[in-house]
């Protein structure tokens, strides 16, 4: 892949909705938490163990990237076969129900397993097709479309991803039908998982569920607080994300009790608690926008302010910078300037006009002490951290600090 070589290239390239995969990861991946990536690369290879991994972050600091890393791995990819897909993109966030996820679980082990040319036991097929036959709207849809037994399980799999996440009547009938007896559900996943462990020269299965830190923090909480026992009966190992803030919940201290220690991607601390710049910080913030574009595009002081403003979250950085090198086009500019960043970050301002009195009485708080705490501020928080308004840090301690885009708000 080559670098930017003009403002346009660098909008491109630096797409913040786009993680970095195949070979932009290759080209463009800046190792910038080693230790974190191989502790949880060795753990996957070295237990034996169908492990329940939970892995968190602040949005935009990298999980997406970091998973397709994991999961383009030479060395996981010779030991498993890596299952990894977003709820965004089979479930409807805002209407989410754990019985839903198993089903799109199911369907991805078994769309999987028939792209890699692994026949399954006949028993366990048709094991598949009593259940599938159960649910009545599943009967009328391949009725409908007139598909025949040869074909069942291929189409209803196929299918099935797409009318859990836009039909609301399927979704329900299928739950309804699922509350009677999820164990049959459960035991036909671990008996697809177990046939696959059995047979020689195949590989077990490494199941990565992304962007359940997206659900909304009620949906979240009732995932992993009320509802994960069916997923930590399932025989594989799995990586689940979670959303930073179910960590400020009161839910919180059994929920980590029930894996091993959660997994958390920290933002770049780009300074500490006085506000001395981290100078090494700062060079491997440049070195993510110098392995994509050639260095001539931005000015010095320009990539400076693109680092300040961002707080150290990539995902901000890779924004600010994007949106920088629009502005710069319109201008007639061949290079990003500091007036250019200035112009993006009070645009990018009006991302917090929700914040209430109360929440910035919080955050002038938080950034004078440098600590996020009470309990019964719990709620005031969570929402500050889920809206990315405070972020945490970690030095040989940790600490909080509001978001640059938001210190216009409080008071200096």
């Amino acid at each position: 892949m080559e670098k930017a070589k003009n403002l346009k290239d660098v909008y491109n390239l630096f797409d913040p909705m786009v993680p970095l995969r195949g070979e932009y990861l290759k080209a463009f991946y800046v190792d910038i938490r080693p230790t974190l990536f191989y502790g949880l690369k060795n753990s996957i290879q070295i237990s034996e163990s169908p492990d329940k991994i939970l892995l968190s972050g602040y949005k935009g600091c990298g999980k997406s990237t970091e998973l397709n890393r994991l999961c383009e791995d030479k060395d996981i990819k010779e030991r498993f076969i890596p299952i990894k897909f977003s709820i965004k993109d089979k479930l409807d966030l805002f209407d989410f129900d754990y019985k839903d996820l198993l089903v799109v679980v199911s369907a991805e082990i078994y769309n999987v397993l028939k792209a890699n040319g692994i026949q399954m036991d006949q028993d366990i097929l048709e094991e598949i097709r009593r259940w599938t036959s159960k649910i009545e709207i599943i009967n009328m849809k391949t009725t409908t479309a007139g598909v025949d037994a040869g074909t069942l399980l291929d189409f209803i799999f196929g299918k099935i991803g797409g009318w859990m996440k836009v039909e609301d009547s399927t979704r329900t009938e299928i739950r309804t039908s699922i509350s009677q007896n999820v164990s049959n559900l459960i035991d036909i996943i671990n008996r697809m998982l177990t046939y696959i462990k059995e047979r020689k020269n195949v590989k077990p299965v490494l199941l990565v569920i992304e962007d359940l830190d997206k659900l909304p923090i009620e949906s979240a909480t009732k995932l992993f607080f009320s509802n994960i026992l069916p997923f930590l009966q399932l025989n594989c190992k799995i990586i689940f994300t979670f959303p930073f803030a179910l960590m400020v919940s009161t839910e919180w201290g059994i929920i980590s009790k029930t894996f091993r220690k959660p997994i958390i991607l920290p933002n770049i601390t780009i300074h500490d608690k006085t506000g001395k710049v981290n100078d090494e910080a700062y060079r491997i913030m440049k070195e993510i926008f110098y392995k994509r574009s050639i260095e001539s595009l931005i000015t010095e002081r320009a990539i400076n302010n693109c680092i300040r403003y961002s707080g150290g979250v990539v995902f901000d950085f890779i924004r600010i910078i994007s949106e920088s090198a629009n502005v710069a086009m319109v201008k007639g500019k061949e290079k990003i300037e500091e007036d250019d960043v200035e112009k993006v970050v009070i645009s990018m301002r009006d991302d917090y006009a929700f914040l209430t009195e109360e929440h910035i009485s919080k955050l002038n708080e938080i950034y004078k002490k440098k600590v996020a705490r009470g309990e019964e501020e719990n709620n005031l928080i969570r929402d500050l951290i889920a809206s990315l308004s405070i972020i945490k840090y970690y030095n040989s301690e940790e600490w909080f600090d509001i978001h640059p885009l938001t210190e216009h708000l409080v008071n200096r």
